[in-house]
This record gives structure tokens, sequence and C-alpha cells, in this order.
């Protein structure tokens, strides 16, 4: 916090960051009120989707009366932290950015359907301005890894294809050249962030900030609205330092140990979901804890089994509302319902066997390609890794083998 404190007290303007990563967890409010509702998915009567490592999650779920305290505690601690970095007290507002961050972090953690990128670009932000030096550096060097770390993502054929993007606003041929536009943003036009010019790199701002004005009305209001609130960062750090020679800059950024393990801790989340073998995008496996980008439009239709003594089947079909596009056919999803599932399967004394089954298919394909038969799921104890292969999760690829 020292440092932090001698920095912002040589670059006052750096107080209007906390201000807007404070904006933020008011946005993550209304979020959480509105489009992603928190008391739906946290309330007692919904099963949870709990993250690995996290079994227990049905039993921390808190009382309506306790989220609403909660809530409200985090409603108000953001107020007070946009209050206290605009008067510049510092001493007060780094502890409640810390709180802040801690509470967010917590409430995520209760479920699975609360993830997203909206929170992931934010959480790394805020940790590199409250742990990493040379600020004026560090944070615009942070939006070219998330922007380039993106474009490396996307080289991908459902992204190149635009099958992953469903615009109802322009023709697809438009569409086509758009994807191909952005990959050259993120992976060519992202280097002019360290531009000696200033014309140059509000050329470059100009087309983020389209960029993310336009994917308004195809991710909802909440993460272009996260998305361009940050960008404010990029205005107020290019005025309090001179540009640097991109090799320099990543020197000089890197050189606190703090920031090679926050780097190379990010860049390790992205890369299980290559090793791991089969199409990301369907099987769901080795990107749990990465960045969330467009995929091709995958449909499921998951489903139990549900055999009794009797030789009659029960399809039980598994629909939990609130996913996001990239996990509502995530096989984890499937495996923690169907867990849910067997609680009261196994006090029925007429259920002889649950199965859980997952067919999927990219969208415009015929044929369906089963990626989860798992067979009397009630007994063998299933168990799911978030970095390494599961053995129940076939393995398919965009060719359909």
């Amino acid at each position: 916090m020292k440092n932090l404190i001698t920095e912002l007290k040589k670059y006052p303007a750096l107080a209007g960051v906390g201000v807007l990563l404070s904006l933020e967890h008011i946005l993550t409010f209304i979020f959480w009120m509105t489009e992603k509702p928190l008391h739906w998915i946290l309330s007692p009567s919904t099963p949870s989707i709990c993250w690995p490592l996290m079994d227990a999650c049905e039993k921390l779920k808190p009382s309506s009366e306790i989220l609403n305290g909660v809530l409200g505690f985090y409603l108000i601690l953001a107020l007070a932290s946009v209050l206290f970095w605009a008067l510049r007290k510092y001493r007060v507002a780094i502890p409640l950015l810390w709180t802040l961050l801690v509470i967010k972090n917590i409430i995520i953690l209760q479920d699975y359907r609360l993830t997203g990128n909206y929170h992931y670009l934010p959480t790394l932000i805020t940790l590199v301005f409250l742990l990493i030096p040379q600020r004026a550096y560090s944070l615009p060097f942070t939006f070219f890894v998330i922007y380039f770390t993106a474009g490396l993502l996307k080289i991908d054929t459902n992204w190149l294809s635009g099958a992953a993007i469903n615009d109802l606003l322009i023709p697809p041929f438009l569409t086509r050249i758009g994807v191909w536009y952005v990959l050259v943003l993120e992976l060519g036009l992202i280097f002019l962030l360290f531009a000696r010019k200033n014309f140059w790199f509000y050329f470059l701002f100009i087309q983020l900030t389209v960029f993310h004005l336009y994917s308004w009305h195809l991710t909802r209001f909440f993460y272009p609205s996260v998305m361009l609130l940050l960008l404010g960062i990029l205005l107020i750090t290019r005025p309090l330092a001179p540009p640097l020679r991109i090799k320099d800059t990543f020197k000089l950024v890197l050189k606190p140990r703090v920031a090679k393990v926050l780097l190379v801790i990010f860049v390790a989340l992205q890369l299980p979901q290559y090793f791991i073998p089969g199409d990301a995008a369907m099987t769901g496996e080795g990107r749990m804890y990465a960045m969330i980008m467009y995929d091709g439009r995958v449909q499921c239709q998951p489903h139990l089994s549900i055999w009794k003594k009797n030789q009659e089947k029960e399809e039980l079909p598994l629909q939990p509302p609130w996913l996001i596009t990239r996990t509502h056919c995530d096989s984890m999803v499937f495996w923690r319902l169907a867990q849910n599932a067997c609680e009261w399967a196994k006090k029925d004394p007429e259920v002889l066997q649950v199965d859980l089954m997952i067919p999927v298919r990219y969208e415009g394909q015929k044929e369906w390609q089963p990626l989860v038969a798992a067979t009397n799921v009630c007994e063998k104890e299933l168990n799911y890794s978030s970095f390494f292969p599961n053995n129940w999760i076939n393995k398919l690829s965009k060719s359909g083998n």
C-alpha cells in the first residue's frame, strides 16, 4: 500500500483509476439486481452449480435476508469507495477497493453461473492497479495483454468464419469482414497503445470504443458498459508519463516479481484448453478459468435417463436458467445437476439407475454427437478436473469425430 500511496501522491490523476474501478462495482450491483438476478440464482429453491472443489456451496447459500444485507453493504462500500478516491483519501480508499474485490469474488464463487469476462477482466486490472508499480505503464500494458490474448483466442475457424456471431443488424458478408477486422484490431492495431504520437493512440482508442459500443446488442448492456468504463483508465494514464518503446515498456512493467507472477498465472490459465484433446467450445474442458471468447454456437439436449425397477425409463431434461452462452452446454454444469439428482434418486427405492446424456452439435449441423454418455452416474461418483482431461467427457472435434 505504501508504494501505491507514494505513486498516487506523485500522480494524483491516478485516483481517477480508483474511481472508475469502484464505479464498476456499482455496475455489478445493478447487473446482479437486474440481468443476472442474484436472488434467484442463490435461492434455496434453485439447484446450485458449484465450482469444482466447492462441493459445499449448496450448504453455504445465504438466506434472502443475509444476501440482501451483503448486497446492500457491497453497494454502500462501492459508493464510499468512489467518494474516498475522488477526495484522494487513499488510506481509506485502498482498503475499500480491496474489500470490494474480495466480496465480489466470494459471491461469484457461490455459483458457477456467476462467472464471466465482465468480472474476470476488472479483477485483473484492479490487481494490477493495487499491486504493480509504474501504473502509468503497467495499466496500458495490461490492456495490451488482454486484447492481444483475446485476438490469439480468436484464431479459430468458428470465429474467422463468422459462425460465432449471431448478428441480425448487418448482412452475413459484413459480419465476416467484421470478425477479421476485430482480429486485426486485437493482434495488430493494439500495439498503438505504445505509440509515441497521440494521434495514433487516440485512433486506436476510438476503434476500441466503437467495437464495444457495437457489441452492445450482442452481449447486452453490462459487458460493454464495463469495458467502456475501463477504457477510461487509458485516458487517465496516457498523459502521466512519456511513451516508451514497446521493448522498454515490457522491461519496466515486468521488472517487479509480482508482475511476472501475475502474467505467468494469467497466461497459464489460458493454456489447458489447447492441451486437452477435443474442441473446447464443445467439451468445455480446460477453459473454466480462462478468458471467455465467442464460440461457434453449440446446441445441446442434456438429460438424465432414470431407469426404474419396473423397466420404465423417465427422461429428465436438464435446462438450468441464467447460463451464459459459453457455459450453457458445459459438461461441468450437468455433472453438478446430475449430482443433485442423485441425492434424491438414491432415496427412491424404485430407481434402479441414472444415466447422464449430453448430445451436442454446432448450430446448422444435422447430426448430434454424444458429448457425454455416462451410465449409472450415481454409483460411479464421477469427478471433474478443471485443468486435465475428464475420461467421461468424449473428446469431440469440429469435424464430428
